[in-house]
């Protein structure tokens, strides 16, 4: 039985379910992204079947439902509708995880768009002594992880982004990072990616808050 066949299965389900219904629950009860790999798993259906159930899922929730399946980071996952984020923002106001620096957002945006990059080199592009405070912050917060050694003297380590780093900034992969001609000249990765910094979390309640960009200490030259 191919999958086509299994799909138009009527009900897919014994309760009387059917597959966009199904994935509406594994999406919902994960609360972070699944991707087909892991659907494949869950369901023991094919490629095809579970991109049609996922593409009637997207069209079922549009409207005025609460909820929209959002693609990003190689995968899908729920989120609240930006129709309702004034209200969601009631519920989620105080409960963003920590704070964004200046520093922090320069180093991630070079990795982002430099990467893999070790902290020597990112030392360069930012004119400073070291970065290593602001690659541990941004490790605790799963946004950077480390990406093997360089084959140079010494073998220092090398730091790449990761699929949380999609999620927080809403992008299915670094293909759809914003292309730094459209920010001119100067400090291009940075400009870039703070374009990008959500000002509300838009995953509503399955996602864990976005992180806010506050104000450096004026001794901020030197790495804090």
């Amino acid at each position: 039985m191919n999958d086509t066949e299994i799909f138009h299965q009527d009900p897919l389900w014994d309760e009387g379910g059917d597959l966009p219904g199904a994935l509406e629950a594994l999406f919902t009860a994960a609360g972070e992204v699944l991707d087909l790999a892991r659907l494949r798993e869950l369901t023991g259906l094919g490629d095809g079947a579970l991109q049609q159930g996922i593409e009637k899922l997207q069209e079922r929730l549009q409207g005025a439902s609460g909820l929209r399946l959002l693609e990003v980071g190689g995968g899908w996952r729920m989120a609240t509708s930006p129709v309702y984020k004034d209200m969601v923002a009631k519920l989620v106001t105080v409960t963003r995880s920590g704070k964004l620096t200046p520093a922090q957002i320069e180093t991630l945006a070079i990795i982002a768009y430099r990467q893999p990059v070790t902290i020597t080199e990112l030392n360069a592009i930012r004119g400073v002594t070291s970065s290593a405070n602001q690659v541990k912050s941004l490790m605790e917060r799963q946004l950077i992880t480390p990406a093997g050694r360089k084959p140079v003297v010494g073998r220092p380590m090398m730091y790449a982004t990761t699929q949380a780093f999609l999620l927080h900034f809403g992008l299915k992969s670094l293909h759809d990072l914003p292309q730094l001609g459209d920010f001119g000249e100067g400090r291009l990765e940075v400009e870039a990616l703070a374009a990008l910094e959500p000002p509300l979390p838009e995953d509503g309640l399955f996602g864990e808050g976005a992180m806010e960009i506050v104000p450096e200490s004026p001794e901020e030259g030197s790495e804090p």
